[in-house]
């Protein structure tokens, strides 16, 4: 929710975001995932001319040149009962991994239990999918890296949240904006993350080069540089230098399911993140930073405010030489740990911490909607608390997984099985089994690299014939033993699909 907001401004918003999109939605912009010639590279752009906020803007955007449409305030909880905890469910997507994986000893997807900070100063513990929620106008979400809770026992995880609606910037410069309480102690801490993929493929993330669940085209940044205070770290002055501050800590890009990442991994290129500023960090979830991101087919400009401040947007960093290969894609939010323990020792352990975000925006035009629907999580009990979110197939066998409610006779353009998978160290597989309502389908090893021990993320088309109203049953598996998790069925371009803005009615069109 943003501060000072009145809902008189967000009616009038809506009304001029609308009446804006009315020459948009027939746009005929690339459809997500298609392979475009690299752009020339892009000359360094200046950071545009300070301005006040254009009267009728909703969700705190500043930068934005097209009309609004996607913007969510999280006013009050919206749970439907699927994995996004208290997010609307027709709207957001939640998927979680973590690194906790061993078949021999039942470790299938472990996920911990951890207090998460409400915003009435309480920190019940929680477990997924609980682990989300929405207070005082504001999405909180935790997470947990260290099961046993013994020193730097801990390990990598990432819970992930995407809006189903896709952002398109073909042939333009197209912004996103949201806020966070971005207070990381750093890459041994946690730290937020932004993606772009071109499917709604669940839980997109890297972890050096040992852990790629990628999106065939996509590109990620990491809001991971977090600086003590009275030092400089990637901060190129010294600005506020008794205060702990943060900026951009790297980027990587995906084609074609090729990784090249700033950190010096993957197939590098010219791809770069040159730091321009930092910014003071949150005190915690009750404190947000402004962020907004330019995105054009060759650059990525981040600008960000000050903790507990809307003004003045700072230009942060600047990504360039980014050669996308896709002009449209799904926005996601990543929560991210690597064994917090090993942070800095002027402060807490980041190991169990809560991020809230909040203002979630980008500009148009509007392309369409998705409904998407869950398999709920496993969530047989583990050690200490945890739970188990994936499940086991042996080789030549099958995981089974129920997606609720899908609507009677769907209408969309097509339908997709989307889900993550690991053979841990077994070979990988040559062949992924995937059975809907008894229809099978299968589909090869998709991936350049033969990468072992990691999760991956896998999209299958499957004729919308095989759906039936109700509850849909799932099957994954492959020639090799296989755990699978985040299992969803998405419908794509859904007739009738509004853009999400304050007032729209975001149910299923044939259910309004």
């Amino acid at each position: 929710m943003y501060e000072g907001s009145s809902k008189w401004i967000l009616w009038a918003a809506l009304a001029e975001s609308l009446v804006a999109l009315a020459g948009c939605v027939g746009s005929n912009a690339n459809p997500a995932g298609e392979h475009l010639s690299p752009a020339p590279t892009a000359a360094p752009r200046s950071a545009p001319a300070a301005k006040s906020v254009p009267p009728g803007r909703i969700c705190g955007m500043q930068l934005g040149d097209a009309p609004i449409v996607f913007c969510d305030t999280f006013d009050a909880p919206k749970g439907i009962g699927n994995r996004a905890g208290d997010l609307d469910g027709n709207i957001w997507g939640v998927s979680r991994a973590s690194g906790t994986i061993n078949f021999g000893q039942g470790l299938f997807n472990q996920w911990n239990s951890t207090p998460i900070e409400k915003c009435d100063g309480s920190a019940p513990r929680v477990n997924a999918p609980h682990d989300v929620i929405i207070c005082n106008g504001q999405v909180r979400e935790a997470t947990n890296d260290n099961n046993t809770g013994g020193f730097e026992a801990g390990g990598v995880l990432v819970l992930a949240m995407y809006p189903k609606q896709p952002f398109d910037f073909a042939g333009r410069t197209g912004t996103v904006s949201f806020d966070v309480s971005n207070d990381t102690a750093g890459t041994h801490a946690a730290w937020p993350e932004f993606w772009l993929t071109d499917l709604p493929i669940p839980a997109p993330f890297n972890h050096f080069d040992t852990w790629q669940a990628l999106p065939k085209n996509g590109f990620g940044i990491r809001f991971a540089a977090g600086v003590s205070a009275g030092g400089y770290g990637m901060c190129p002055n010294g600005s506020n230098l008794n205060k702990a501050r943060w900026t951009v800590d790297s980027a990587v890009v995906i084609r074609g399911y090729v990784m090249d990442d700033t950190s010096g991994f993957g197939t590098r290129s010219k791809l770069a993140v040159t730091q321009l500023d930092c910014v003071i960090e949150a005190s915690g979830p009750g404190q947000m930073n402004h962020v907004e991101l330019r995105i054009s087919q060759n650059q990525i400009d981040v600008y960000a405010t000050d903790a507990g401040r809307t003004a003045p947007l700072k230009h942060i960093a600047a990504i360039t030489d980014a050669n996308l290969t896709l002009t449209r894609g799904l926005i996601w939010l990543d929560d991210v740990h690597y064994n917090a323990d090993k942070g800095p020792t002027d402060r807490p352990s980041q190991r169990q911490h809560t991020f809230a975000w909040d203002n979630v925006a980008f500009d148009g035009p509007f392309t369409y909607r998705d409904f998407s629907y869950d398999a709920l999580d496993n969530t047989t009990p583990s050690d200490n608390g945890s739970v188990n979110l994936g499940k086991l197939s042996q080789a030549k066998q099958t995981s089974s997984w129920e997606i609720l409610n899908l609507p009677a006779n769907p209408q969309a353009e097509a339908v997709r099985v989307l889900f993550n998978f690991t053979a841990e160290t077994s070979q990988n597989p040559q062949i992924l089994n995937v059975i809907v309502n008894g229809h099978s389908h299968s589909a090869p090893w998709p991936y350049p690299d033969q990468l072992q021990n990691t999760w991956r993320t896998f999209a299958v088309t499957i004729p919308i014939a095989d759906l039936v109203a109700g509850t849909n049953v799932v099957q994954l598996g492959s020639d090799v033993p296989l755990l699978v998790s985040n299992v969803n069925v998405v419908l794509v371009n859904v007739p009738g699909g509004v853009p999400d803005l304050p007032g729209s009615n975001n149910a299923y069109p044939d259910s309004r």
